[in-house]
């Protein structure tokens, strides 16, 4: 069955972990040329570490997730400009995939007759600073035919190399949701957003709210949208407004607290909109895996149909999500 078919037939499904933060958890230098903001950040790691990679992807399969998704977050020409390899993002976007293509065959062998999908997630460039810049779509920033082009070049080699479905994901505002959709549509695979950076309130990056994503989305066949980046009281308080906004499949996967640059240059706010007076990069000590697992379990009551992690979420995480779904 594809995913569409089992989401469609109401069965729940285990998102994988982060992969970024995991491969820094594991040493791998993400931080090339950083002075203060990411730059191609996990992007370089499926050349210069492809089997650390794959290991990362493996150990979450090995734990119970039904989908891993491709280390392409930031495999795009824009931000691979920013270590100057621009000329270069196809071969490291297709390497991503190949990776999760082995980890998946590896599990299949382990754990025979289990189906696993490899999602194609791709991200926006994120060229806005949120601990400096007002709220600027990267629609706006990169003009809409350019950010459109390039979310649609990265779709079409996903998949070409293989994926199950396109993970459009760290998406602001409405208009990055709706123009990524268009974008990436045109693959003929589920197309899946993922929004980010939630509010207290449950509400949008932005301040927008599912209502009104809802209405832009219209009739677009979109396969799901989950809640993501943010941290799980986020997440909590978001799920119930989309429920009520969106009649699809939802889901979420959260931020456990990521400061990526820590080592470099410590910052205030923390990708999970936490406050952080630290230097640790891993800062999940208040989300232990049977804490993440009871938001796991509220998110499902309240319809999410896909529960995972983001950022600073590793394997044991995963293991407990997978307890309680199996438990469901």
């Amino acid at each position: 069955m594809t995913i569409v078919e089992r989401l469609s037939a109401g069965e729940r499904l285990v998102l994988d972990g982060g992969t970024g933060s995991e491969l820094q958890r594991r040493g791998v230098d993400v931080l090339q040329q950083v002075a203060k903001r990411l730059k191609a950040w996990s992007a370089l790691a499926n050349l210069t570490h492809a089997d650390v990679v794959q290991q990362v992807h493996q150990d979450y399969l090995r734990v119970g997730a039904d989908i891993i998704t491709s280390n392409n977050f930031w495999t795009s020409p824009t931000r691979l400009e920013t270590v100057g390899m621009r000329d270069r993002w196809r071969e490291h976007a297709a390497a991503a995939v190949e990776i999760a293509l082995r980890a998946r065959d590896a599990a299949a062998r382990e754990r025979p007759g289990t189906t696993v999908y490899v999602a194609g997630g791709i991200a926006p460039p994120a060229l806005q600073d949120a601990t400096t810049d007002g709220p600027v779509s990267d629609v706006e920033r990169l003009g809409k035919d350019a950010f459109q082009d390039e979310m649609a070049a990265h779709a079409q080699l996903l998949a070409a190399s293989g994926v199950d479905c396109i993970w459009c994901e760290f998406l602001a505002c409405i208009d990055e949701c709706v123009a990524a959709y268009d974008a990436t549509a045109g693959t003929g695979l589920p197309v899946f957003i993922g929004t980010r950076n939630l509010n207290a309130d449950g509400s949008m990056a932005f301040g927008e709210s599912f209502r009104e994503l809802a209405a832009a989305l219209g009739e677009r066949p979109v396969a799901g949208i989950l809640l993501m980046c943010s941290n799980p009281e986020a997440i909590s308080a978001g799920l119930p407004l989309l429920r009520a906004a969106y009649g699809g499949v939802i889901g979420a996967y959260a931020n456990l607290g990521y400061n990526p640059t820590g080592p470099v240059a410590n910052r205030p706010l923390l990708s999970n909109q936490l406050p952080s007076s630290g230097p640790d990069i891993i800062q999940a000590a208040d989300y232990s895996p049977s804490r993440v697992a009871r938001f796991a379990s509220d998110w499902l009551d309240a319809g999410a149909q896909i529960v995972g992690g983001c950022c600073a979420s590793g394997p044991e995480h995963i293991a407990a999500i997978r307890r309680v779904v199996s438990a469901a």
